[in-house]
């Protein structure tokens, strides 16, 4: 049997549509129909339940977490029950024997000298530890609570005696991981490796003790009933069987060795990147390292310097950055893009104008706390972001004065923006006042939306607590149908008030709408007389005070994981060694990596000169001092030229 169910992913990327395919006790699942595989279940250690409440829910649990699928309807979800009901039924040993048919596969059986591991006993004791856990959820059902009370003592003892046996080949496998790695740097000269199947199978024991394969968007789910004792599991078994999902930073990054030769010369060797476990989850709760949240930014020392200088020139010290290049700061701004995708479905051009100005006004929500500056990116450093609201590519098309570019579409706008600014220091604060404009097209009735962001102003610069204020006017206007927006915010006293205003015109004049609330929390529209809630800020991550107060969006914006490294260029700022070590809290190697990059990047523009040339944005066309994207970097990226043919920036 097979199909499309809806999975559950997480909170960013909520119910997805996955291809499941169910294959003797194994279900499989795909992105779509003919694609890879993504994961698999394999049902003979697992418990399946429906969900009285969500008819066409389908929970399967397989030990520490579960897995949520939604069906199209009740005859459908019944179907698919019935289905796994019954194939898990008729499991028979086979999986042992391709227990022992895997173990034949391991790359490591080859190496001389290598300890025989014995993943069988491994795969027995989890198929032990799985098989209580779906008892004890059997028995909570039926409210036996001597029983229950007898299976998680059994349950401790089992994960405990697990929880030894893997740190013991995990530290098996870290050696056997090295000589590997030995080998293939002396024969790679001679005889290089297959690149696309010599790490098929990874370095995970997960995959040897053929239990469950973990997809890179997987959710968690925790019953209530069981999670004092989950939470003991996971205290004694998080570091052993953080195995399953992680990888040494060497290990795969040895497989792009001869493909991709910039990125592994950039990273093999450097410290930021030398002791990185790569993961293949492909969103983070936090940052990998907190930093002091009383910690504040001295400006007295660099007063002189910025006196009467442009500030776009003064190379401040890494302790006044945080872990994020202006070209993801410019991603920041789309937060909330589904306020546009609202926007494009109404057929009063007037209303979809008044969404895009309070999706103009939330983007200033995300400065809130921010008081550190972004890296200012190299020249020809790019960032991409791919989710599923939108996909976005962004590129420092301009050293002098710094410019970066920003594109973003999906099926209903599509976004162009650069940050192009000038800053005007006054003592106790700093000005910024843009130049670059914000276009935005909505597709359904191709509307063309141009606007200028306002202005900011870093304050208390000397004394007091320091934040950034945004005031001033917000001048919106539709190309197509001539209707105009103007947004107002006003400029704070002490702290800033957040308070904005403002109208929306047809073409004639006449007022539509009002527009008002504030950017710290929610704005709202009124039209004749009635008023309606737009945006509401997201609520902040955990310790956000101990991670640059980043909203749980920012959070991802720096995350590598396994799938990225491989296909990221070697100029995207997650790549960026100063960026990477600061956002590890390696604040001295951070400053030795910004001080190296920017003489790199002072040597790179003396070469350019020399040559009289000038630099070429490689992803977007300037024309008349604006700039429009090419629309060849995702095609690019499909080619084997696209890793071998990028800038060596960093």
């Amino acid at each position: 049997m097979e199909g499309y169910l809806k999975k559950w992913v997480n909170f960013m990327y909520q119910w997805q549509n996955r291809y499941f395919i169910l294959h003797e006790d194994s279900l499989i699942y795909c992105q779509s129909k003919g694609t890879p595989k993504k994961g698999q279940v394999h049902l003979s250690i697992c418990s399946i339940r429906s969900v009285p409440k969500d008819p066409q829910r389908i929970v399967i649990n397989y030990g520490m977490s579960e897995m949520h699928l939604r069906a199209s309807s009740v005859q459908e979800k019944q179907k698919w029950l019935d289905a796994l009901l019954s194939a898990q039924q008729r499991f028979t040993s086979k999986s042992q024997n391709k227990l022992l048919v895997q173990r034949k596969k391991n790359p490591f059986y080859f190496i001389e000298g290598a300890p025989e591991l014995d993943l069988k006993r491994i795969h027995t004791t989890l198929t032990q530890f799985w098989v209580m856990q779906a008892q004890l959820e059997e028995q909570i059902s039926l409210n036996n609570t001597q029983r229950i009370s007898q299976l998680i003592q059994e349950l401790k003892h089992t994960t405990t005696a697990c929880a030894q046996e893997l740190d013991e080949e995990y530290n098996k496998l870290i050696e056997i991981s090295k000589k590997l790695q030995e080998k293939l740097r002396e024969t790679n000269d001679q005889n290089p490796p297959d690149h696309d199947d010599l790490y098929e199978e990874e370095f995970v024991p997960t995959e040897q003790f053929m239990s469950f394969k973990m997809d890179e968007d997987e959710f968690y789910s925790i019953n209530n009933e069981l999670y004092d004792d989950r939470q003991l599991v996971r205290r004694l078994s998080s570091k052993k069987m953080s195995v399953a999902g992680v990888s040494p930073l060497f290990q795969v990054l040895e497989q792009l060795r001869i493909p991709q030769p910039i990125k592994y010369k950039n990273l093999i060797n450097n410290e930021a990147f030398k002791d990185m476990i790569i993961g293949i989850d492909e969103t983070r709760e936090q940052l990998p390292a907190f930093k002091d949240p009383n910690e504040s930014i001295k400006f007295v020392s660099l007063l002189k310097d910025m006196i009467g200088k442009d500030l776009t020139k003064i190379a401040f010290p890494v302790t006044f950055n945080e872990p994020l290049s202006m070209l993801q700061n410019l991603c920041e701004n789309l937060e909330y893009s589904e306020i546009l995708d609202q926007a494009d479905s109404f057929s009063n051009s007037c209303e979809r104008l008044a969404y895009v100005m309070v999706f103009a006004a939330s983007g200033l929500s995300a400065t809130i706390n921010r008081v550190k500056k972004p890296f200012n990116p190299i020249l020809g450093e790019t960032f991409e972001f791919s989710c599923p609201k939108f996909k976005y590519i962004s590129e420092q098309v301009s050293h002098h004065p710094p410019i970066s570019v920003g594109y973003a579409e999906n099926e209903h706008f599509e976004f162009l923006s650069d940050n192009n600014v000038t800053t005007s220091f006054w003592g106790k604060s700093i000005t910024v006042t843009p130049l670059g404009w914000v276009n935005i097209k909505l597709k359904k009735y191709q509307d063309q939306i141009a606007f200028q962001r306002c202005k900011s102003s870093f304050k208390n610069l000397i004394m007091g607590p320091q934040y950034l204020d945004h005031y001033g006017e917000m001048k919106f206007k539709n190309e197509v149908t001539g209707d105009t927006g103007t947004l107002k915010l006003i400029e704070g006293s002490s702290e800033a008030s957040y308070e904005l205003k403002g109208f929306v015109k047809d073409k004639q004049g006449t007022q539509y709408c009002t527009i008002q609330g504030k950017w710290n929390s929610e704005i709202g529209i009124t039209v004749a007389g009635m008023t309606k809630v737009i945006w509401v800020r997201n609520v902040l991550p955990q310790k956000c005070d101990q991670q640059y107060f980043f909203t749980r969006f920012a959070l991802q914006l720096n995350h590598l994981n396994r799938q990225l490294l491989k296909t990221l260029p070697p100029t995207d700022s997650r790549l960026r060694p100063d960026q990477r070590a600061l956002e590890n809290s390696n604040i001295d190697f951070a400053a030795i990596e910004k001080t190296r990059l920017e003489q790199k990047q002072r040597l790179a523009r003396k070469e350019l000169h020399e040559q009289k040339k000038d630099h070429v944005p490689k992803w977007f066309l300037q024309r008349n001092g604006k700039f429009s994207f090419g629309q060849e970097y995702w095609k690019v990226k499909e080619t084997p030229e696209f890793q071998t043919q990028a800038f060596d920036i960093f």
